[in-house]
């Protein structure tokens, strides 16, 4: 998963702007699975799954739309865009697709971790295990 280094973001977001383009290949970051904000001088905020150990998300959605398999997955077609994944997360690492109104939820870019590679100031790292 993605462990951010918040004290060290510039906020260029260009983390988000990645990550919407290899989801979705639109420019943008609305539709990006991290976000990143902050309220200048204090340190920003960097918000994404970070697949926890509990996975409250899974246990908590009603229609059974996610499951692990090294990242959470969603199920399109089984979500009703209810957002109990979001009111359970600890670490408000769920954002809404403006789009679909499903869960944005990171899923390494399968492996790939574009917004760890893409990050010009190593904010964000893979985390091992």
């Amino acid at each position: 998963m993605v462990k951010p280094q918040r004290a060290i973001c510039t906020e260029c977001e260009i983390c988000m702007q990645v990550c919407t383009w290899h989801h979705f290949q639109v420019a943008g970051t609305k539709r990006s699975r991290i976000r990143i904000s902050a309220q200048w001088p204090d340190i920003p905020s960097i918000r994404v799954c970070l697949a926890c150990r509990k996975k409250e998300c899974i246990t908590a959605c009603p229609t059974d739309a996610l499951s692990f398999d090294g990242w959470i997955r969603l199920d399109e077609e089984k979500c009703d865009g209810c957002a109990v994944c979001a009111g359970v997360c600890p670490v408000d690492g769920i954002n809404f697709d403006p789009e679909t109104g499903n869960p944005l939820i990171c899923d390494t870019c399968q492996g790939a971790y574009q917004c760890v590679q893409c990050c010009p100031v190593n904010a964000l790292k893979k985390k091992e295990g």
